[in-house]
């Protein structure tokens, strides 16, 4: 015989779902998603721009619009405000590492090698926002259930990792190094070198 509770429990969990489906399939409910695709494909746009500073500026409006609508738990305002802060410390850097002389001091202050990434870059406090705010927005996916804000999420955490990209190559230029491209294609050099030439 099965328990009152789950027979209760699943009727209530039966109806919320119908409920949900006739909401999703109303005028207004159909309206928002049309909103949440266009704000995907402006978020789209924003990456393929590959500008720095648009996608940071972008990302901070977004967190603190969130902060000012929708933040209803004191984790989650704790949590957008660390955010609003990380980023203005990216906005921070990008102002630095424009600047060859005053980057170099930064990067002579970071020594210990759990400061540096592999390719011997200072793992400032940029780099560390990037990393930090793309694991919280890895978060905030799991908390989404439909299928356009997981989108969006998606949208973001691509953007900042093409932020975070952009930056390390300010970073390279900032100290006189070879950049991740150049790497590439020196690595590429090398390898047609050293295959024989079938056509001799």
């Amino acid at each position: 015989m099965t328990d009152p509770v789950v027979l209760s429990l699943t009727k209530l969990a039966t109806t919320e779902k119908i409920v949900t489906l006739e909401i999703e399939s109303t005028e207004l409910a159909q309206t928002r998603v049309s909103f949440r695709k266009e704000m995907l494909s402006e978020l789209n746009r924003i990456e393929e721009s590959r500008n720095l500073e648009r996608i940071v500026a972008v990302e901070k409006f977004l967190v603190q619009f969130d902060l000012k609508e929708h933040a209803n738990s004191k984790n989650m305002t704790s949590s957008l405000a660390t955010a609003q802060k990380e980023l203005e410390a990216i906005e921070t850097n990008i102002g630095l590492v424009g600047n060859s002389k005053r980057y170099k001091e930064i990067d002579t202050s970071h020594v210990q090698p759990k400061v540096r990434d592999s390719h011997d870059l200072p793992l400032d406090s940029a780099r560390i926002a990037f990393r930090s705010h793309d694991a919280r927005l890895v978060n905030y996916d799991k908390t989404k259930s439909d299928d356009h804000e997981k989108a969006i999420i998606q949208a973001r955490r691509q953007n900042i990792k093409t932020a975070e990209k952009l930056y390390i190559e300010r970073q390279e230029k900032a100290l006189g190094r070879e950049s991740g491209e150049q790497r590439k294609e020196q690595t590429k050099r090398n390898r047609n070198k050293d295959e024989p030439d079938l056509k001799r």
